[in-house]
Parts: structure tokens; C-alpha cells; sequence
């Protein structure tokens, strides 16, 4: 756990043991990401065990980002129509959603919108660094719970340090750590490890700044271009704004086949959408 990892105090320990817990369908169907076969009645049973997490899912699912023609009215349904792996994405929306709270901090909502743009980043640049699309959606969503929850354990001490904090892609972890004794990839892993995420996601949640060396797994490379993409494209959780610049995303991706080229315009158009359809998904 955090304390005997990082050398934090009991005192941080026992404040993480005091945040509102994830969804527990949420973290299930997270739980189940690595199965190489998704299970329509194994993701039905656990999510009809949360009716107002399902309702809220289910008008996710009803709404314009998905463009149905006509209403989604059970889990089954939504299981059908837009398969398990898509519902696990809206199951994990609207968790972190409730986690955060309905605060009005705009923190909180950079830090939301930062990691969404993340994952949609991920689904797209996935196939270019052989992850399986779920897993890299799922990753770059969570990547950065760790800053949710330290906006959540230091609401006016943290939103003032992200206000502040105006250069640094590594968005001063050193800094977090004097502020909070912690920094939110430590944070990020604790609640990992707690939540009981899969090997994978947790690697990411903890270490998505760590230097990139020979045995960096890919799936953490994925998350740490997919979060250059989305502080490029606007939807930046701390430091300033910076200029869209698509060579950049470019320069982190693999080697590949050179007739292999990328439309990152209409990537960055799309992402926009998304996250705007999502959000009126929510109201």
C-alpha cells in the first residue's frame, strides 16, 4: 500500500481510506478487462446489482453520442446494441463521474476532461502501438484518478498548485510531493491496488511520467502520447495551453510502415465531438 511503497506518513494513508469508494460494478467489469472474451450475462449480473448506476448508463447509452434511432431500454439491450467492451466505457464515464462528486470545482472538470481526451486519444493511436482498444480506452481514463482523488483530499491547497504550475510536462511531481507529502501517481496506485485493478492498468496509473526506456510497456507508452495529445489539443489538466502541433504526437509513436499516414485533423476534430457529446450525455 502507499505507506510502505513511497514513505508516506500514516496520516496520507488513512485520508486515501476516507475517499468515497469507486462504483464496485465499475471496478468489476474493470476487473474482468484482460478476458480475451467479454460475457454479456457476466457484465448484465454485475451491473443489475447498481439500478442507479444502470440508469445512469442507460441514458449514456440513449444519448447522442451513440446515435441511436430509437430508446435503449434495459442493460441487456445496451449489451446487444453497443457490445460489452463500449458499455464498460460508459460504466467507467459515469463512475468517475459520481466519484468526483457534483462540486462545482473547475479543477475537477479540467482534470475530468483532461483524462477523457486521454482516452479517446488512446482508442485512436491504439492500434499503432499493438494494445487492444479496451484496455488503452480504460487506461487513459484512469491514468489520472491519483489527481481526482488529491483534488478530493486537498481541494483548496491542490487547485491552487494547479493553477500555479505552469511549465513542466511532468507536471511537478516533486512539487505534489512537498504540497501533499504524496504525488497522484502514488496516490493513483494506492486506490489501484485497492480497487484490485488488473497488473496493466495499475503500471499505468503509477508510472505514466516515468523517463521511457527499452522495457517500457506499451500500454504505458500508449497513455503517455494519448496525454501529449489531449494537452495539445486543449483539454491540458495543468500548465499552460499549449499550441496544437500534430508533429509532436508524431515523434512518440513507433516506427512504422511510411505509406502509413495518420489524419490528426480529423482525430482532433472527432475528440472535440466526443468529449462535447459526452458531457451533454451527462447533464
Amino acid at each position: 500500500m502507499l505507506a510502505s511503497k513511497t514513505g508516506a506518513g500514516l496520516g496520507i494513508a488513512s485520508r486515501i481510506q476516507s475517499l468515497p469508494p469507486f462504483a464496485p460494478a465499475a471496478c468489476r467489469l474493470v476487473q474482468l478487462i484482460q478476458q480475451e472474451t467479454a460475457h454479456f450475462h457476466e457484465a448484465s449480473r454485475i451491473l443489475a446489482v447498481d439500478p442507479a448506476l444502470s440508469t445512469q448508463v442507460l441514458r449514456v447509452a440513449n444519448s447522442a453520442l451513440f446515435g441511436r434511432r430509437y430508446e435503449i431500454a434495459s442493460i441487456v439491450q445496451a449489451l446487444c446494441l453497443v457490445g460489452a467492451d463500449r458499455l464498460r466505457d460508459i460504466v467507467l464515464i459515469v463512475a468517475i463521474k459520481n466519484y468526483m462528486g457534483d462540486e462545482d470545482n473547475l479543477f475537477l472538470q479540467r482534470s475530468w476532461r483532461h483524462s477523457l481526451a486521454t482516452a479517446v486519444w488512446c482508442e485512436k493511436l491504439a492500434e499503432e502501438y499493438g494494445v487492444d482498444r479496451p484496455i488503452g480506452y480504460t487506461a487513459g481514463i484512469l491514468h489520472d484518478i491519483g489527481r481526482t482523488a488529491l483534488l478530493k483530499l486537498f481541494p483548496h491547497e491542490y487547485a491552487t498548485f494547479m493553477a500555479t504550475a505552469l511549465t513542466g510536462d511532468l507536471d511537478k511531481l516533486d512539487a505534489e510531493r512537498a504540497l501533499c507529502d504524496v504525488d497522484h501517481c502514488q496516490v493513483g496506485e494506492s486506490l489501484a491496488e485497492g480497487w484490485n485493478f488488473p497488473p496493466v492498468l495499475a503500471d499505468v496509473i503509477a508510472y505514466h511520467h516515468e523517463p521511457v526506456t527499452a522495457g517500457t510497456p506499451r500500454s504505458r507508452l500508449l497513455v503517455q502520447a494519448a496525454c501529449a495529445a489531449a494537452n495539445l489539443s486543449g483539454f491540458h489538466a495543468i500548465g499552460p495551453e499549449r499550441e496544437w502541433d500534430p508533429s509532436q504526437i508524431e515523434s512518440l509513436l513507433p516506427p512504422r510502415q511510411p505509406a502509413r499516414r495518420l489524419n490528426y485533423e480529423e482525430m482532433l476534430e472527432d475528440v472535440a465531438f466526443q468529449i462535447n457529446q459526452t458531457e451533454c450525455s451527462l447533464l
